[in-house]
């Protein structure tokens, strides 16, 4: 996904390595938020490699371009989870990697009440 050359070697980050730190960074919400594909569907059994392919990382034009599922409890403000998401990815990319997004966006495919999701489609992006 990402290659720089330098004197001393080459670089490469994956979009696994992208993927981790936007799980990580989801993580901090402490079970409010959760990552899902599109239509907002939690994958029960999880495991890194297929919620990592329901993110869309790409190399653009402008640098790292990020878009996230997510299912958010309800009860829970959008606002303030979508905006402080968007923050918490970008600064721990740009801190990890090196590599500062061009774009974050977060889009709410859900909102999770107790075993029943009513399905939202509210992009907020950075």
């Amino acid at each position: 996904m990402y290659k720089l050359e330098t004197s001393k070697g080459n670089i490469s980050i994956t979009k696994n390595v992208i993927g981790r730190i936007v799980m990580q960074s989801v993580k901090t919400f402490q079970g409010k938020v959760a990552i899902s594909n599109h239509k907002g569907r939690v994958k029960k059994a999880i495991s890194s490699n297929s919620v990592i392919n329901d993110m869309d990382i790409t190399m653009g034009e402008h640098g790292l371009d990020l878009r996230i599922y997510v299912v958010i409890n309800f009860g829970t403000s959008i606002g303030d989870v979508t905006n402080t998401l968007i923050e918490e990815i970008y600064t721990r990319v740009k801190e990890l990697t090196g590599i500062e997004p061009g774009s974050v966006a977060v889009v709410v495919a859900g909102m999770a009440l107790k075993k029943q999701t009513a399905r939202r489609n509210i992009e907020v992006k950075r």
